[in-house]
């Protein structure tokens, strides 16, 4: 899904993109800063503007680990969130403590270890297929974590060159 561009009124660009959840902190009284992973343009940090407000439509959306269709809007310092629709919510994941615990290691792991708005096609599909994998109730949860964790790290770049030896 490539992005869609368009203008508003008063003359802010609108981007529509897909993203994963990864991390919210409230802000003010009423909104909430959410970190999430875009197909589009990489792990970002968008506005939740009234998200903690009881008649709040949009927070049901943006549940930590959702798979969200979104628009943002461009703010004076970081994006805001115009509209949110779950695509896909994950529910086994979430009643699942072992999945639901490797599925907020990973998470803490992508915030720490990957650059902001650095649009990498192979961290989307890893993060997806990891997703589905973990809401698949995983009966061999420790190999496929290990084989996770592997698999994250070649992708950042840190695994070890094992087909070659020095000495």
């Amino acid at each position: 899904m490539s992005p869609i561009l368009s203008e508003t009124k008063s003359g802010r660009n609108i981007m529509r993109t897909r993203a994963i959840i990864l991390k919210k902190q409230n802000t003010g009284e009423y909104d909430q800063l959410v970190t999430c992973y875009t197909e589009e343009f990489g792990k970002l940090t968008a506005v939740a503007k009234s998200v903690l407000k009881h008649s709040s439509i949009q927070s049901m959306h943006l549940d930590i680990f959702n798979m969200v269709d979104f628009e943002l809007i461009n703010g004076r310092a970081t994006p805001i969130i115009a509209g949110a629709q779950a695509e896909r919510v994950y529910i086994n994941m979430k009643t699942n403590l072992p999945a639901l615990a490797g599925a907020y290691f990973f998470s803490e792991v992508f915030d720490r270890l990957v650059f902001d708005h650095q649009r990498d096609d192979g961290m989307w599909n890893f993060l997806t297929n990891l997703l589905e994998d973990l809401d698949n109730t995983p009966e061999n949860f420790k190999e496929l974590f290990k084989e996770k964790q592997a698999n994250l790290i070649s992708l950042l770049g840190y695994a070890p060159n094992m087909n070659e030896c020095v000495f």
